[in-house]
């Protein structure tokens, strides 16, 4: 793979970490380029204080920003997360200097999925954090399809039950409220981030049925929106949408929308992995996804983004290997739980009492 450094930000401390950091990626056969050539992904230099996004070509390219922690930094995962958010990244690593020598330094890593690991200076180790990042495809565009009739016309059970649990896990605490973005993001930043990821909103966990509406087929499903409050649903083509099938060449999810939709209603990111899920299991009825823990569960080991074909694939192929595919729960690492089940009732049925509020933390 290729790869380029922007830097906007000097420190002798952070410019050695850099240095030791390409010289990892060159070990492993990845090449230095100009920043304004074809990449894969960039190492973003900058200051945490006022952290400086890189302008990605396209969306293929990964982001990992790099900062220095310094004695200004009271709440260090608040300050992570906001350059994460500030600088549009893929990935934060925040290097914590020792005083005396650099290389006992700690290193924190951070991703938009809240995952918050601390590692020591040990460049193979955080290479092998970074490296299902840089190596992921990203399936987050959508091909909409005016195809359906008024929102107001539309009537489903499905979408009545989606509703229901999706109200249900905001009680629960489960379903944190849509991320302000503007409390971090001015608006062309905002504007970058819809044209590159088509995100309006940052928001966690999503629910989907799979969908009998007339018209089309088995694989269809009816999912909550990108971005969207999920505790607090609204109606089809604004919170809730029907994902109908996935275009492989041009790696898109179609969606069927009535006429009155919002123009930027986008579904989930994790439209991709549900409908693998659908796809493959033709018993599974219905799909959670919630940033909490079970005990005793099998988990994928890489910490693939949300929102990409890798991510996607290993979450299929634990499923194949569950006792009940139908009704399985997997953990994503550093992340939640992606949970199937015949209906969404089923699920909660058997989560009720099981969920932990705190996901491990795993290198």
């Amino acid at each position: 793979m290729k790869f380029g450094v922007q830097k906007t930000y000097h420190n002798p401390k952070l410019d050695y970490f850099v240095d030791e950091m390409v010289k990892e990626f060159h070990r492993a056969e990845h090449e230095t380029v100009h920043i304004k050539d074809e990449l894969n992904f960039v190492m973003n230099v900058t200051d945490i204080q006022a952290p400086k996004s890189y302008k990605r070509k396209h969306q293929q390219e990964m982001v990992i920003t790099i900062v220095l922690l310094d004695e200004q930094v009271a709440d260090i995962k608040n300050a992570c997360f906001a350059a994460l958010v500030r600088s549009l990244s893929n990935m934060v690593l925040a290097v914590h200097p020792a005083e005396r020598d650099i290389k006992n330094s700690d290193v924190y890593y951070i991703t938009p999925e809240a995952g918050f690991v601390s590692l020591p200076f040990d460049t193979k180790r955080i290479y092998q954090c970074i490296l299902p990042v840089i190596s992921s495809h990203f399936v987050l565009r959508n091909k909409i399809d005016v195809d359906l009739p008024e929102s107001n016309l539309i009537k489903s059970s499905e979408i009545n039950e989606l509703v229901k649990y999706a109200r249900r896990l905001g009680k629960l605490g489960h379903l944190p409220a849509p991320f302000p973005l503007e409390k971090y993001l001015d608006a062309c930043l905002i504007r970058q981030l819809f044209r590159l990821y088509e995100m309006k909103g940052l928001s966690y966990g999503n629910l989907s049925v799979r969908s009998t509406f007339p018209g089309f087929n088995g694989h269809s499903f009816w999912m909550t929106a990108r971005g969207s409050d999920k505790a607090n649903l609204q109606k089809p083509g604004h919170d809730i949408l029907l994902v109908t099938g996935y275009d492989k060449d041009e790696q898109q999810m179609q969606v069927s929308v009535p006429p009155d939709y919002d123009p930027r209603v986008r579904v989930s990111v994790d439209a991709i992995e549900h409908f693998m899920i659908y796809s493959a299991f033709p018993g599974v009825g219905a799909i959670v996804h919630i940033h909490a823990w079970m005990k005793d569960i099998a988990s994928t080991t890489q910490n693939y983004p949300c929102g990409t074909f890798e991510l996607a694939r290993s979450v299929v192929e634990i499923i194949k290997s569950a006792p009940v595919p139908e009704q399985a729960v997997v953990g994503l690492k550093n992340h939640g739980l992606t949970i199937t089940g015949r209906s969404l009732t089923d699920i909660f049925s058997r989560i009720r009492g099981q969920l932990q509020t705190n996901v491990p933390m795993f290198e």
